[in-house]
Formats: structure tokens, sequence, C-alpha cells
């Protein structure tokens, strides 16, 4: 029996002529989008551009890679659907759209905490999006007006659950600055969808209460996004810190919904999107001006230098680094927002944040100042993970500059501090110690073959060994 023949895909061709992308072109685009969410596709090339247009479906998850990147391209949403990759139903319901925001935000908050606990790939096939990034701040308070005008019909909420859930989220945070993003990250989504989704849908005896239950419950979202991206799960992060962003937004809390438009910053910057990067930390000032504190003014403010770096701006990159210093000299402990205690946003923070900023800018002396500043100002008793991080970002912008046995005693370092840490971000630096060392081919020391070698056994087993 004669096999039927594959009909052309004529929706990806039309995608791909109004990209105005060659088949090599469109492969490049595919392999960013793959590298982003740590899938090596370095064999996707032209030819196979060329069987997708000709009616292959692509495997895996490439086919959301490839509506992503056309969709970044475009300036609009995209999906696999609408590319006559996927057959009408194929796509899972809570991937369709990004516009959640319209919606009840404990429902939506349901729907992406049990697809995360229910269904192991979700977390993995959820990609980064920058279309998610457009979040509607000039129309979000109408949202939450309206929001507020809902009476929940569940159980009665009161002090004693919302001092339950500020408990339990003391708790997973010192956990997280510890061990890392890793440890305990699907404990704190069930206790999302278990116990505090439901208080969200209960009944208030105060507008008063009903603020601070939603504003504690963004809190313990964004500590889920949070420790998604430290995991490495971007897509996953994203949907999170959109679903505290609009709890903060329910709550009428500015402050904490800058903290988390900070935080998609951060994960903006960290995967290359400079100019998306800086909108996210200017949005994160302008929604919380007048009411965020200095310490607060200043995390915000320095993620603004992170996107002026990211985009060759050395004159805005000072003044903003300048200023955020200045804010956080005005700063008092005890006055501010727990979120900012518990984070740790102190000197060492900034010294840190300064230090990758100036290094995206190429300024290596200054870079290698900060990041020595952060390392010995730091708590790193309880914030392991950020020290473990900044030491090798030291050693880093060391090898950079030539010092390679400083670099490789700090990257040890660091390697020391990693044992019981759950990180993706602690892993993807052991990654880059390999990377970097490879780059000296057969010139390379005997202290760096030890140190390439314990890095090499760090992946393969996922825990540091000692040294000698």
């Amino acid at each position: 029996m004669a096999r039927t023949p594959r009909q052309r895909n004529e929706k990806l061709l039309a995608a791909i002529k109004e990209c105005r992308w060659s088949y090599d072109a469109c492969a490049a685009a595919v392999r960013a989008i793959a590298r982003e969410n740590l899938d090596a596709l370095p064999s996707c090339d032209r030819s196979h551009v060329g069987h997708w247009v000709g009616g292959v479906k692509p495997s895996g998850r490439t086919s959301r890679y490839l509506a992503e990147a056309i969709s970044r391209r475009l300036g609009w949403t995209m999906n696999p659907v609408d590319l006559g990759l996927l057959e009408g139903d194929s796509l899972e319901p809570d991937l369709r759209g990004l516009n959640w925001w319209e919606h009840a935000p404990a429902i939506d908050l349901l729907t992406v905490g049990r697809a995360d606990l229910e269904r192991r790939e979700f977390g993995f096939n959820a990609l980064y999006s920058l279309a998610a990034l457009a979040v509607p701040l000039d129309s979000w308070q109408e949202i939450a007006d309206r929001g507020r005008r809902v009476h929940g019909g569940g159980a009665a909420v009161g002090r004693s659950e919302i001092d339950a859930v500020r408990e339990m989220l003391d708790v997973f945070s010192k956990a997280d600055e510890r061990f890392g993003g890793g440890h305990a990250r699907l404990a704190v989504v069930q206790y999302l969808t278990s116990d505090v989704a439901g208080y969200l849908q209960g009944r208030f005896s105060s507008l008063n209460d009903r603020r601070d239950m939603f504003s504690v419950a963004a809190e313990m979202t964004y500590l889920a996004g949070w420790k998604a991206f430290d995991s490495s799960l971007h897509g996953l992060a994203q949907r999170y810190y959109v679903q505290a962003l609009r709890l903060a937004n329910e709550a009428d809390d500015r402050p904490l919904g800058g903290f988390t438009l900070r935080a998609m910053a951060h994960q903006a910057v960290d995967l290359g999107h400079g100019q998306e990067a800086l909108k996210l930390a200017r949005s994160a000032l302008e929604w919380s001006r007048g009411r965020a504190t200095p310490a607060a003014t200043a995390l915000f403010t320095v993620l603004t230098a992170r996107g002026h770096a990211a985009t060759s701006d050395p004159t805005r990159t000072s003044a903003a680094l300048l200023a955020a210093e200045a804010q956080l000299a005005d700063a008092s402990a005890d006055d501010e927002p727990t979120w900012i205690r518990t984070s740790g946003f102190t000197e060492a923070s900034l010294a840190s944040q300064a230090g990758q900023a100036l290094r995206d800018l190429g300024d290596l002396p200054g870079a290698e100042s900060q990041l020595r500043r952060s390392i010995v100002t730091r708590n790193t008793g309880a914030y392991r993970r950020i020290h473990t991080l900044t030491l090798a970002n030291l050693a880093d912008v060391q090898c950079s500059r030539g010092r390679l046995r400083e670099a490789a005693e700090n990257w040890n370092h660091a390697m020391d501090t990693m044992e019981g840490v759950k990180s993706g971000r602690a892993s993807a630096a052991v990654k880059n110690i390999r990377t970097r060392l490879s780059n000296f081919g057969p010139r390379l020391p005997a202290f760096a073959k030890q140190l390439d070698q314990r890095a090499a056994t760090y992946l393969r087993q996922g825990n540091p060994p000692k040294l000698g």
C-alpha cells in the first residue's frame, strides 16, 4: 500500500518568510531558544527546517522552541498549533495563553501548581517567553479593584491563617538561601496548592486581612518562582512570577509587586535579554514609586544598572550604581519589609550586582573589586548559595584577567561551599569552570587539571568531591 505523501506546512513557511529568515537563520534562532532552556540542539540546521516545512513534525520540545523563536522575531505570540506543528487539541491548556492576569488569581495559581506537581514534564516543557514580560501595569488597578469586589465563599480566614503562612514562608525561605532552589521546591508548591490557594478563596472579616493574606501568598508564590529560577526551570519560574505579581497587585502591595518585577528583570538579564531587563527594572521603580523603602528602591535601581550594562551604556550604569549606593545608605533594617530582610539585600548583595554589571561592561578591575567587597561583607552561613555564586563570578573575572591560579583557588572555594546545595545556577557555574579551562588546551597547569577533574566529578555525581 502506497504511503500517503506529506503535505507541505504552508503555515510554517509563511511565518518563516514573514520573519525574513533563511533556513539557516531559522535554525540558529531555534538553537538559541533551546540553549536558553538548557537543551543542546547542535545538529539543528537548515536541513531540519526544510523537513519541517515539508511536513515532518519536530520531535520533543522543538516545536515550542520554533514557535517562541518566531514569536520573538515577529513581536506577537505564535504557538505550535498556529504554525501547523501540532493538531488542534495537542497543546496543553495551561500553555495556550499568557494573559493569566485576566483570570481569578487563586484559580490560576492552582492551575500552575497542580500541573507542576502532577506532570513531571510540565516544568521542562514550559518555555521562557518574552511575550509574557508585557504585563499590563497600566490596567492592573482596575483588575485589582474588580477582584476585591468578589466575596469568597469558603471557610473564614483570619489572623491565625495569615500568621501560619508567614511562618511557613520564613522556614522555606531560610532553607532556600542555605540549600538552594532544588531543595524542597515541590514542598513549597504543595503548600501553595493545598493550603494557600484555599485561604485565598475564603471569607475575610476585613479588607486588611484579605490584603495581608494575598500579600503573603504573593511572597510564597514568588519563592516558588525563585526556586524554579534557581533550578534553571525558566519557563516555570516565569509562570510563578506572573502569578506572584498578580497576587501582589490584588493585595495593593506595590513594593512587593516591584520586588517581583525585579526578579523578572534578574532572570531576563541572566538569559541575555538586556533591553527587557531594563524595562522590567524601570517598571519595578515606577510601580512602587512613593511606597517602596530605601533598600527596596536600591534593589530595583541596581537592576536598572544591570540592564544598562547589558545594553552597553556605561554612563547610565555608573549613575544607577551611585544612586543605589545612596539609597541603601538611607535604609534602616527595622523599617524594611520582610522580603528585603529575608532575601538579605545588604551591602554584600549590592556589591555582587554591581560587580556583575561592571563585568558585563568589560570593566574587569572594577568588577573584581566589587565582587571581593561582596564576599568579605556576606553572612556566608545564612546565604551560602549566593556566596558560592559570587566566588564563582570572582574566579571567572580573575581568569579573564589572566590570573589563573587565583581563579582556581576561588573556584575551589566555591565548590567547597556547594556541598549540599541543590541549585541549577551552581551547576551552571561548574560547567563554566570546565568551559573556561578547556580554552587553555594542552597548556593547562597541573593545579588547573585537578580543578577540572573535580568539576567533572561534580557534574557527574551532583556533589563536589573534597580536594586531596
